[in-house]
Formats: C-alpha cells, sequence, structure tokens
C-alpha cells in the first residue's frame, strides 16, 4: 500500500508543480560579450532568438561592448557585473565628455527608463551649478572651482552620493545644481576622469531564487515572454529549484 500512496502522492505534487520542457522556456546561459560575461539576470539579445529574460536586462553586444538595450538611446554601457551584490558598473555613453562640458541638465535616472534600478549610495557625487545669474557667475561659490566651460558652471567633488541633499540650503539659491554619481574620484581634482569611470547601479532582486536553482544544480531561466523565473534541471525546467522534486523522480 505504501508504494501506490507514494505514486500518487508524486503524480498530486507534479500536477501542482508541472515539469515544463527545455523547449518550452529560453535559458539564460552565460555569454560572453567583450571581456564581460553576461549572466543571470541579465542576458544578451540574439536576433531570430526568443527572449531568455525580463527586458529590463536586456544586454546588446555592439562591438565586444555590453549596453542596457532599454537605456536611454541605449547608451549606458555596461562595464562589470557583480552578481554577488546585485550591482553593476555603468557608464553614460550619451554624455559628450571629449570638452568637458556635457548638458549639465541630463538626468541619470531617467535615462535608465524604468528598470529596477537605483543608484548606489556607494558612489561619490560630482556636484555642478549652472545657469547662474550674471552677478553670481563673476564668483566661484565657496568649494566650487570653474568647470572652464562657456556657461560659467562650476563643480565640487563632493562626499557619499546623496549628501548634497543635506547641504541644499548652503548650496547659492542663484544657481541651478546637477548631480552627477562617480565611482570616485581619478585624480583627486578633475570631474572629467572620473565621470569617465561609470558609476555604481543596484538592481532589484529579480523574481525567484537563482542562488537556490544554481545550488541545486540547475540554471536560472525566464519563459519565452521575458517572465516568470523558472530552473531548467538536467531532468526539465522545474518552478523552483532540482533538489526536492528531482529526489522525487529518483526515488525507487
Amino acid at each position: 500500500m505504501i508504494i501506490p500512496l507514494l505514486v500518487l502522492l508524486l503524480a498530486f505534487v507534479l500536477r501542482l508543480h508541472p515539469v515544463a520542457s527545455t523547449e518550452d522556456l529560453a535559458t539564460c546561459s552565460p555569454n560572453a560579450c567583450g571581456n564581460l560575461i553576461v549572466a543571470y539576470p541579465f542576458w544578451l539579445e540574439d536576433e531570430g532568438q526568443p527572449p531568455c529574460g525580463s527586458p529590463s536586462f536586456q544586454i546588446n553586444c555592439n562591438g565586444g561592448q555590453a549596453f542596457l538595450s532599454r537605456s536611454l538611446f541605449g547608451g549606458y554601457q555596461v562595464l562589470e557585473i557583480f552578481t554577488e551584490n546585485s550591482s553593476f558598473i555603468a557608464v553614460d555613453n550619451n554624455l559628450l565628455l571629449d570638452d568637458g562640458c556635457p548638458p549639465w541638465w541630463f538626468n541619470i535616472s531617467l535615462g535608465l527608463g524604468l528598470g529596477p534600478y537605483t543608484i548606489s549610495k556607494k558612489n561619490r557625487e560630482v556636484v555642478v551649478l549652472y545657469n547662474c545669474t550674471k552677478q553670481q557667475q563673476q564668483v566661484a561659490p565657496p568649494g566650487f572651482s570653474r568647470t572652464g566651460c562657456a556657461d560659467e558652471s562650476f563643480y565640487r567633488l563632493g562626499g557619499a552620493y546623496g549628501d548634497h541633499q543635506r547641504e541644499q540650503s548652503g548650496l547659492p539659491p542663484s544657481c541651478r545644481v546637477a548631480v552627477v554619481p562617480v565611482l570616485g574620484f581619478a585624480d583627486g581634482s578633475d570631474y572629467v576622469p572620473s565621470m569617465r569611470q561609470g558609476f555604481l547601479l543596484e538592481w532589484l532582486v529579480a523574481s525567484g531564487d537563482c542562488t537556490k536553482c544554481v545550488t541545486s544544480g540547475g540554471q536560472c531561466s525566464y519563459a519565452n515572454d521575458g517572465t516568470g523565473f523558472s530552473c531548467n534541471c538536467s531532468d526539465g525546467v522545474r518552478p523552483i529549484d532540482c533538489g526536492e522534486f528531482a529526489e522525487l523522480d529518483s526515488a525507487p
């Protein structure tokens, strides 16, 4: 009686958690783009192939360089990915830094669209004052230096990203303020090399437990429409991980 009951129980469990075939889902296998390894939750777009991940993490590999497909003009280049703490380094190639005078009104957050990213507090910040009144343009505010740009703007290499919000009262009201996240200060004095290094972005944890899936011997996957986490196991695609149901399947 025990064996038939186990068979019925297994059939009931698999009915609740059906095993899809590997043809039903696209696997986000790690792939290389230049020197960058693109792995879950990021994935490389491949013309003619179904999506294998969330659109927010779609990567376009162009000339060995990886770009976020859903960023502004596709211009946000991904330099490094740190899956262990859900972060990556990006550079906004929309910013023209050849003359050191990009349009200061740009907004990095808006350039990322509606992606699940936040600008990390581990960044430093470059604070820029621009569109100042003619009177303010004559003298650099305390702690600021001139950018050398035609708009008579000023900059300051600040502390941790977001610190300027606590100092709003100390900033001259006769100027507009722009804040640029940077990894650090390349030479301790100039903002241009710092901006070229990029900045750190963090992403919200993707749906599903990828660590649990990988630990059980599986590979993290998405459904073909780019939604719905699944775990690709040696015997098929599971909804969570390979361990529990794989053990049931192998039971005599």
